[in-house]
């Protein structure tokens, strides 16, 4: 009998978190491209009436294990769409979970693929075993950064290195400018969140701008306002973005951006913004160094400098090639 579903999507999604969503988007539309139809995709969601509007597929609930093994049962394979799933920066839990998706598909008889993913940090050794048992699961592997493909390879894992997923995307470019700088921050880092915030204060002043807060997610505006309570920058407004036209309005006329979360910098980069970010994890290093963007440090933050407008066409083809390559890969020309 034939499966209902070519690809069931597996991330951190429905969380409320921006960049996830665009992950979950941009997945979609390579999908489509691909030759996919919409009814032939299904994902798996925190909230997955919200998902199922959003994205205009079928979606299945993440955490009801009937749910996941239904999903699984009717899917021909199971995509890894982008995101730093495999790390054990606050516990083991996220390996664990998505590491027992994984066990379920594969014993489903699903073929399992994974693009544009990060891997790590995994400081201890039940970290680095359950993602080596999980990611040698799958028929093929693209990572996103330099860090992730050193880690794929201490694991003894073959990977490709590609761009963020989200970089198939295109936000509005940023035309007018005005006297207005970008800052985004995420909880967790601290002393690099007040730094960050600091050296955004500073840019601002030199440069006679306003300061907008601009949230990926929930916490991000909460971290924000807190930083502007403690005075380490002074914030006009702040607006928490849920989709990419919302981005798109919010960085309107925007002269500069320094922030911190990765999806924040990509689409300031997709955007035409110049901007500096906070390398707190190895992805945003990564990201910084790959396409030349100014890194957050003790010293003062420069944003006259206008990236490289062939960025996105490059880095969209580049996602575009690796993506059907494993499709084409685990699909195959077999008909479900």
């Amino acid at each position: 009998m034939g499966k209902k579903f070519d690809v069931l999507l597996l991330g951190y999604y429905g969380f409320g978190n921006l960049g996830d969503e665009l992950l979950a988007e941009a997945a979609v539309s390579l999908l489509r491209e691909a030759g996919v139809e919409r009814s032939r995709i299904a994902i798996l969601s925190s909230t997955p009436d919200d998902s199922e509007e959003r994205f205009g597929v079928a979606s299945f609930n993440r955490w009801r294990l009937g749910d996941v093994a239904r999903a699984c049962s009717d899917s021909r394979t199971l995509l890894l769409g982008g995101g730093g799933l495999f790390q054990d920066s606050t516990s083991l839990r996220s390996c664990l979970y998505y590491c027992a998706v994984m066990l379920i598909a594969k014993m489903k008889g699903l073929r399992i693929w994974a693009v544009g993913q990060s891997v790590g940090p995994l400081r201890s050794k039940a970290a680095r075993g359950v993602t080596r048992l999980a990611l040698s699961l799958c028929s093929y592997i693209s990572v996103r950064d330099e860090s992730s493909l050193k880690m794929a390879g201490d694991l003894g894992l073959s990977a490709e290195l590609t761009p963020d997923l989200v970089m198939s995307l295109v936000p509005e470019k940023n035309a007018v400018k005005e006297p207005l700088i970008l800052f985004n921050a995420r909880p967790g880092y601290g002393d690099l969140a007040r730094m960050t915030a600091e050296r955004c204060r500073e840019a601002a002043n030199a440069a006679g701008c306003e300061v907008r807060g601009v949230a990926l997610a929930a916490e991000d505006a909460a971290e924000i306002e807190r930083l502007h309570s403690l005075q380490y920058v002074k914030i006009r407004d702040i607006i928490t973005v849920k989709n990419l036209e919302e981005f798109s309005a919010a960085v309107q006329g925007a002269s500069g951006a320094v922030g911190m979360r990765l999806h924040f910098l990509v689409l300031c980069l997709l955007a035409g913004i110049p901007l500096a970010g906070c390398t707190y994890d190895p992805k945003v290093l990564g990201f910084c160094m790959r396409y030349n963007v100014e890194v957050v440090g003790e010293g003062p933050v420069g944003l006259g400098k206008l990236n490289d407008n062939t960025v996105q066409s490059k880095a969209a083809a580049a996602v575009r090639e690796k993506f059907t390559a494993g499709l084409r890969g685990v699909l195959g020309d077999r008909n479900g």
